[in-house]
């Protein structure tokens, strides 16, 4: 058994795991409610998610983002050592921890690098991409793994299908509108995030209240 098994059985003992997939949510959109409050002047059609950042409330979003990435990244490690090994793959289950634990400690940088430094826009523009590269590839993973596993109801990952297809539309969009012909495509991308965000909040909600009410433990 590695460390991260020991530490996640230690942590599950005193808090169940599936709560802070929870714990994410709160954080995050606790975040986002505080720097939308402070920014009066933010539209969702027109800007980025990230612009929220800039506003005066930019530090509660960005706060919101990395304890939302810290608790994603706690909660996935504890979603990934519940599937059975012998129901599933175990290459798809590695698959799906690495890329969830790439994807959540993104998240935690793209809370951490987000301003107008063009460096700074850097580093959050990569973290963002990569954050939604791969939690595309590990939420769509795990909804394999649900589908496949019986503790796990198969509706939940056809549900997470649709998480994922807004993953994939938004990185189409994304690099799509970096070919001058297609600018007009930066028009929607706002929208196109927020649906995402809203997707993502849904699955971080759904899966570990669906967790806490089967009971479902460590294998």
């Amino acid at each position: 058994m590695g460390k991260i098994d020991i530490f996640i059985e230690k942590l599950n003992n005193v808090i169940p795991g599936s709560l802070f997939g929870l714990f994410s949510i709160f954080s995050g959109i606790l975040g986002d409610i505080i720097a939308l409050a402070m920014f009066p002047e933010y539209n969702f059609m027109e800007m980025a998610v990230s612009a929220l950042c800039l506003g005066p409330g930019g530090f509660f979003f960005n706060l919101g983002n990395v304890f939302s990435g810290i608790f994603a990244l706690i909660f996935v490690n504890y979603l990934g050592r519940t599937f059975n090994e012998k129901e599933n793959n175990y290459k798809l289950i590695f698959g799906a921890n690495i890329c969830a634990n790439i994807a959540c400690i993104s998240f935690i940088i793209l809370g951490v690098f987000c301003g107008s430094n063009i460096v700074v826009q850097y580093l959050h523009g990569t973290a963002a991409i990569t954050s939604w590269g791969l939690g595309f590839c590990y939420i769509t993973m795990y909804n394999i793994l649900m589908i496949k596993d019986l503790k796990y109801s198969e509706y939940l990952g056809y549900f997470g299908f649709f998480v994922s297809f807004t993953f994939a539309l938004l990185i189409i969009l994304f690099f799509l509108h970096l070919f001058p012909f297609l600018r007009f495509i930066m028009e929607i991308l706002p929208l196109i995030e927020w649906i995402g965000t809203i997707a993502v909040i849904l699955w971080y909600l759904i899966i570990p209240s669906y967790m806490l009410y089967k009971k479902i433990q460590l294998t």
